[in-house]
């Protein structure tokens, strides 16, 4: 476990030296506080209207409920989603030239000493914060890009959307490059 963590460490550090090192390319952090704390929120909710869900019998929201219940800490399903994402982001053409790095959640992921890297990066080059919308018991979530310059200024308006992962990591890459709207295929 701890040879796996300081791998995950070596591999995001390097992530973080490549972004630095190659700052016309496109770089998008996946911020982890926003993605697993939305993912318990979402699964707290649900969870709270699951006793009245089972009057009418409504089947998505007991599906979203036992998904939810599938995990000891609904922070797991955040961690999924953006575990999913990473992978469909690394197989899009369009984000070829585009540099994704995980800021690591400050509690999920205690010990960690990637976000000083990543907040270097931050500061030297534009950037855009990728938050996602985890929604329970559905293959679709909605996300959020937010565009900064370097020094973590904002850069002008969010871009948002939702889709599945392959979905989603179309149009977060064709936005974060500069290759004009949002497709939908």
């Amino acid at each position: 476990m701890t040879s796996r963590i300081a791998f995950g460490g070596i591999v995001a550090a390097l992530g973080c030296w490549a972004a630095a090192s190659n700052a016309s390319e496109p770089i998008v952090f996946i911020v982890s506080h926003h993605n697993l704390d939305y993912a318990k929120t979402a699964c707290e909710h649900v969870l709270s209207m699951e006793p009245e869900a089972a009057k009418p019998i409504r089947e998505e929201t007991v599906a979203a409920a036992i998904e939810c219940r599938t995990v000891r800490d609904p922070r797991e399903l955040g961690r999924r989603l953006e575990n999913d994402v990473v992978e469909a982001l690394a197989v899009e053409p369009l984000c070829f030239h585009v540099t994704v790095v995980k800021d690591p959640h400050p509690n999920y992921d205690a010990g960690s000493s990637v976000s000083r890297a990543n907040l270097a990066v931050r500061k030297k080059n534009p950037f855009w914060d990728l938050h996602l919308d985890y929604r329970p018991g559905s293959k679709v979530f909605g996300w959020h890009l937010f565009p900064n310059d370097a020094g973590l200024k904002s850069s002008g308006p969010l871009v948002s959307g939702e889709g599945t992962k392959t979905e989603a990591a179309n149009q977060i890459c064709s936005v974060a490059s500069g290759r004009g709207a949002i497709r939908k295929d």
